[in-house]
């Protein structure tokens, strides 16, 4: 069912339509294929499951490199649940789907015990994102608290220490929050730029100056 390679193919395509006025894309198609990957039951059961290509490419939307199978599995899962609330806010199997992600998601440790370490780091920010695309003010305090996790790991440089800094930069540009912005205002020198990579990596290369041209005209 569906075109798509693989989960972080599918979240992009929507979100470049979504909020960069990209060609516009099968939405009813994509409903239906995610929530055809969400896992039915077992240990996973309410998680989505990253297809082949996903799994040996491991990246995130914005092109940094995850290391393991199970990072994968939950920042996919994050984003699929987000997008799915975000195109069928209304839809009852929409809504079941994503009852069944967000309680499978807040038995994590960087959901319950605010763990950063590792890769953990990568899906706690993409937990952020999927609590600022699903949970409504009732989510605003639960973001706060994690920005101010977030701020607590700068490194100085614009940056922060062991968050991928493109992916957190797209988190932080969709919360419209103090906080956020304050945490855009220090990564500024590393969101100025246009945000190139070598061209071997497109389409990352283009999402990234996307998303620095699109901060930019915030200010």
């Amino acid at each position: 069912m569906g075109r798509w390679r693989g989960l972080v193919d599918a979240i992009s395509e929507a979100d470049g339509a979504l909020s960069f006025g990209e060609p516009a894309f099968d939405a009813e198609g994509l409903v239906a294929w995610l929530l055809d990957r969400q896992i039915p039951s077992g240990r996973s059961a309410g998680l989505f499951r990253p297809s082949p290509e996903d799994l040996a490419d491991r990246r995130l939307p914005t092109g940094e490199r995850l290391k393991t199978q199970l990072a994968t599995t939950y920042i996919f899962s994050e984003e699929a649940a987000r997008l799915l609330h975000v195109l069928r806010p209304s839809d009852p199997s929409v809504a079941d789907g994503g009852q069944r992600a967000a309680a499978r998601l807040a038995e994590t440790c960087f959901a319950v015990q605010h763990c950063t370490t590792g890769e953990c780091a990568a899906s706690f920010i993409g937990y952020v994102r999927f609590l600022s695309g699903t949970g409504g003010a009732v989510a605003l305090p639960d973001i706060t608290w994690r920005l101010k996790t977030l701020s607590e790991h700068r490194d100085g440089a614009g940056r922060w220490k062991r968050f991928p800094t493109h992916y957190t930069l797209l988190v932080l540009s969709k919360i419209p929050l103090a906080a956020a912005a304050e945490e855009l205002e220090y990564a500024r020198p590393a969101w100025a730029s246009r945000g190139r990579v070598a061209p071997t990596e497109e389409p990352y290369a283009s999402r990234r100056a996307r998303l620095a041209a699109a901060l930019r005209a915030r200010t």
